[in-house]
């Protein structure tokens, strides 16, 4: 189901994927994401049904011992089919469940209830939670958006959370990043 993308089809379809799901304040270069990978700080990884049909993406992050699940997306023609969920397991199995963070749009507080998206950043949420993952218990402020960060249960201080950025942003771009 999940599999390094290697060859130009896939990356063009991950590519297309991931702009058109995530929003512009959210989202890196394509291109630096691709640097990172071919610096091994980065996997980028395609999601495929049995069939060997494209079904989503996976951009991690891999840096000062942890894997940051730094976007996932399935597309829509196969949301619903537990493909998601089956998912997080393969990465669970794949880097421990002690390594791994995931970061999601903050879903309590009146600007989150005011986003356009408030139902969107609950179901998600939700999705995280069921899938036994937990809020660490901070808040961060990621290039201007706040995000709650989550793990599989694992604590998680917010300088283990910064020195994975510290390990792949350029040291000017760091400052970007804060406790909320």
């Amino acid at each position: 189901m999940l599999k390094n993308a290697v060859s130009k089809e896939q990356l063009n379809q991950i590519k297309k994927l991931y702009e058109a799901s995530f929003p512009k304040s959210e989202k890196k270069p394509f291109g630096m994401i691709t640097a990172l990978q071919k610096r091994g700080l980065c996997e980028i990884l395609v999601i495929e049904d049995d069939d060997g049909n494209f079904c989503g993406l996976a951009i991690m992050i891999l840096a000062a011992g942890r894997a940051l699940l730094d976007y996932f997306a399935v597309d829509p023609r196969c949301q619903g089919s537990g493909m998601g969920s089956a998912v997080l397991q393969e990465l669970r199995e794949r880097y421990g469940s002690d390594k791994i963070v995931v970061e999601i749009e903050r879903t309590t507080g009146p600007e989150a209830e005011a986003a356009g998206n408030a139902q969107d950043r609950i179901r998600r949420k939700a999705f995280y939670l069921r899938n036994g993952m937990e809020p660490v218990g901070f808040l961060v402020d990621l290039f201007g958006v706040e995000m709650e960060v989550l793990t599989f249960g694992r604590e998680l201080t917010f300088a283990e959370y910064y020195a994975i950025y510290d390990k792949v942003l350029p040291k000017l771009m760091m400052s970007k990043i804060r406790l909320v």
